[in-house]
């Protein structure tokens, strides 16, 4: 009995904490001379409640944002906030940066970056992107660089990537041309904290690139020590029109560790023939193996039915939320670092996974939280 008042006291703490949420705008602003513009729009979608965003503007550059503050704003209850040229209106400055928005509450995110020309252009739609959605293996397909600007027919593609953690990521970088074949050397870069890369050009994401690389046709791969947000944005030479295009998971590159890295398997078991069922985590985490500022690497299987898994850390902060995890897909790579000592708590949130679906919950220990101070007195 007070075993499953725990399971169901931790289950509604978990319910509570779950709704905290952090997104990323990865770039934005105003270029010099306004060629460029960014609207933004913010939506609360509760039926009950206002709520309050802390929005951070993280100027682009290889720049420590950590000290940044935010600036607070309330969103009415099934209302939505504009912010037309948002980096002007919100903060107040100008140049390009990527946004930062947090909140304990639900919301929605978005922005559309657009030329400012006398015939008008289509802009391009840029969707807020969870941080827990943040990838440490990625890939930018449909890319294209042949040509400049005002070459009808051609397109250039710019490139840009925001490092959401609060420690220093290490990116390796591999281009490939219209034959699938690697153009020039890895690049790695260092992307320090909150850092957020101006897009640049194709050719700044390899070393040594031959002038007469075929980029008609091209792609991106990368694979990092912490998730980042990466994306692509394809501009018609002719219009200066732009599409963009985010980042998706690449399983097929491995994911790039420090030597310092703990890697756990997280194994989901529970179906309509499997009890019990379980989340287990292979080794088991001790208290005093894991403190604060350790990168740890989880790969998430699913077993028997399809289940999901929500990471929380001791401040009830989402830090990973994956779903769906179908049963006999490849495991699910993803690095963390934990920031917070504490009991951090996982669990799965699809509720028709089981039977047993109730006791997909579980806690670890990071750091010695009730470790006695001295002198005690």
């Amino acid at each position: 009995m007070r075993l499953r008042l725990l399971t169901l006291v931790a289950l509604s703490l978990f319910a509570t904490m779950a709704s905290a949420k952090e997104i990323w705008l990865a770039i934005g602003g105003t270029t010099a001379g306004g060629t460029f513009r960014t609207d933004a729009r913010i939506f609360n979608p509760s039926t009950t409640k206002d709520i309050t965003i802390q929005a951070y503007y993280l100027p682009v550059g290889p720049i420590d944002n950590s000290g940044v503050q935010p600036i607070s704003i309330t969103v009415l209850k099934r209302q939505q906030l504009a912010y037309n040229d948002v980096v002007t209106s919100l903060f107040h400055s100008s140049g390009l940066g990527a946004i930062r928005l947090k909140s304990d509450d639900d919301f929605i995110a978005t922005q559309k970056i657009y030329a400012v020309t006398a015939g008008g252009t289509l802009g391009q739609y840029v969707a807020g992107v969870d941080s827990t959605s943040a990838k440490a293996k990625g890939v930018l397909i449909q890319l294209q660089n042949n040509g400049g600007a005002g070459q009808t027919g051609t397109f250039r593609t710019n490139v840009g990537a925001a490092n959401p953690n609060a420690s220093t990521a290490t990116v390796t970088w591999r281009l490939y041309d219209k034959n699938n074949v690697q153009v020039g050397h890895d690049f790695v870069k260092t992307m320090l904290p909150f850092e957020a890369d101006a897009p640049g050009g194709l050719s700044g994401y390899a070393s040594d690139v031959p002038p007469t690389a075929d980029l008609s046709d091209a792609w991106l791969s990368y694979s990092s020590d912490k998730p980042i947000v990466a994306y692509g944005s394809v501009i018609d030479n002719g219009t200066t029109n732009p599409t963009y295009i985010p980042a998706a998971e690449d399983t097929g590159v491995a994911t790039t560790q420090t030597p310092g890295d703990k890697v756990f398997v997280v194994t989901e078991v529970g179906g309509p023939t499997s009890k019990p069922s379980s989340i287990t985590i292979t080794p088991a985490i001790v208290q005093g193996t894991l403190k604060p500022g350790d990168t740890v690497t989880f790969q998430i299987s699913a077993q028997d039915s399809t289940h999901s898994f929500r990471l929380l850390d001791p401040e009830g902060n989402i830090v990973l939320d994956l779903s769906p995890l179908t049963p006999g897909a490849a495991a699910v790579v993803r690095t963390v670092t934990l920031g917070v000592e504490g009991t951090w708590g996982y669990y799965c949130t699809n509720t028709t996974c089981s039977n047993g679906h109730n006791s997909m919950v579980g806690t670890f220990i990071v750091g010695n939280p009730s470790q006695y101070q001295p002198p005690g007195y």
